[in-house]
């Protein structure tokens, strides 16, 4: 009995999409285009994956497929439809395969590429298998031949490491705006810092360290900031100013921009994610888990330091080391 009506809600689902296709293809077709907006505007997320087809970027290209599957469907042209749907499926498995293969992702594709799968199945039918799995495979073909695709990051020359000196003796500063500590090093720090870098002594490198909730909102302005001038004395204010804006306990991204523009403090965001990749490199290379740390390397030789106090003391050593050197 229960099977049977399951049976039973099973026909009026399914005759209730049949009647109804046409409308369910325009507006899966809608949803897909607002995607490919979504994804012509995401930054971050997608510049690690590109591609275009006869030299028009693919979210054009996609949207210029869903117009044709909206015309189609408002037409009610069975059977071009059911080939153009057939024909992107093959386009999208090539596309996912392309993912998997690189290793490299965007959601926004992939979503896409669901809807677009959704609208095959929903306009297949058994007499039409054969014509839709030829239009797959010739669609798969003709694609891999004019695609061309890119998974190298759109800035990836342009990675902005937060580093500052020539000297050959490393020093990489782990801290965090919301931790107490870094914050209270901070200030007491810098002048160390200054003439270390302003010596060409060492090569220092700002790592902010994403412990607290709002960490890496902070780390990513304060790259904004360096990527308009990377420039040490403006690094130092920027952190300055920066904590200054957790001391106001703000957390969000507009009221952080209004925040630094106040201070007159010029930021220019672009795509952030090489550097953090990098920077993840060296909290994996560190070992970090607390702030503040500093890591200085030298002579292949490596020194980890925990706290503001041990950190201040160690770079104040290698700074009078540095000067008995020079009188030398």
């Amino acid at each position: 009995m229960q099977r049977y009506r399951y049976n039973i809600l099973q026909d009026i689902v399914l005759k209730w999409v049949e009647q109804n296709r046409y409308i369910l293809n325009i507006i899966i077709a809608l949803v897909a285009v607002g995607i490919e907006v979504l994804y012509s505007i995401c930054g971050d997320a997608c510049s690690y994956l590109s591609g275009s087809l006869f030299g028009i970027d693919l979210e054009y290209v996609g949207i210029a497929f869903m117009a044709i599957v909206i015309l189609l469907s408002i037409l009610k042209k069975d059977f071009l439809l059911n080939i153009a749907l057939s024909a992107g499926a093959g386009v999208e498995i090539y596309l996912v395969g392309f993912q998997v293969w690189y290793d490299t992702y965007c959601i926004y594709c992939l979503v896409f590429g669901g809807m677009l799968m959704i609208m095959f199945f929903l306009n297949m039918r058994k007499n039409e298998i054969k014509n839709a799995i030829i239009c797959m495979a010739g669609s798969l073909i003709l694609f891999s031949i004019f695609f061309k695709g890119s998974v190298t990051p759109v800035y990836a020359a342009e990675t902005l490491v937060p580093s500052f000196g020539i000297g050959k003796i490393n020093v990489r500063l782990y801290t965090d705006y919301f931790c107490s500590p870094c914050r209270s090093m901070e200030t007491k720090v810098e002048p160390i810092l200054e003439e270390l870098v302003k010596q060409n002594a060492i090569n220092l490198t700002f790592i902010d360290t994403p412990i607290y909730k709002y960490s890496a909102l902070y780390a990513r302005y304060f790259l904004y900031i360096m990527n308009a001038k990377k420039d040490f004395d403006l690094a130092i204010l920027a952190r300055s100013v920066l904590i200054g804006a957790v001391l106001e306990k703000i957390t969000d991204q507009a009221k952080l921009e209004e925040y630094l523009n106040n201070k007159m403090i010029k930021f220019k965001p672009f795509e952030a994610k090489p550097t953090f990749d990098r920077l993840n490199d060296f909290l994996k290379k560190d070992k970090i888990n607390a702030t503040p740390t500093c890591v200085i390397e030298r002579d292949e030789k490596s020194e980890k330091v925990l706290g503001g106090q041990e950190i201040i003391a160690a770079l104040e050593r290698l700074k009078q080391e540095l000067l008995k050197k020079a009188k030398k």
